[in-house]
């Protein structure tokens, strides 16, 4: 059976490497990436089945919400969980609007990563 593969996307390389652990664990292959333009380049290479995206990168080339905007774009049944540490309601729904499975709120509980992380393995993978 081909493993699920799953991206991360946040600017901060310690959560890309605990998120890393979590899902790796519970069966993904892992893909992580540091900015938007990154995420974008392993998103067209690997073909994720799902991502966990960060909204707010202030230091990369556009923020989660415009990397959830062109993964849509190429494949609307990526299932894609926006996480940040932002409480706005207007990226929650913009984020919602554009195709975005959950929004969490950092810090998130690993119970809840975990449950989030099963949920995402048993959806269908993508037709690509």
């Amino acid at each position: 059976m081909e493993k699920r593969r799953i991206l991360v996307v946040d600017d901060e390389e310690d959560i890309c490497i605990f998120l890393k652990d979590i899902l790796a664990r519970v069966g993904f292959e892992v893909y992580t990436a540091l900015s938007g333009q990154q995420a974008m380049e392993i998103f067209k290479k690997y073909k994720p089945h799902a991502c966990i995206i960060d909204v707010h990168m202030p230091f990369s080339e556009y923020d989660g919400i415009e990397v959830l905007r062109r993964i849509k774009e190429l494949d609307k049944k990526t299932n894609c969980v926006m996480i940040t540490r932002i409480d706005d309601d207007e990226k929650i729904t913009e984020a919602a609007s554009l195709g975005a499975q959950e929004y969490l709120i950092k810090p998130v509980r690993l119970e809840k990563l975990k449950e989030l992380a099963e949920s995402l393995k048993a959806d269908t993978p993508s037709k690509k």
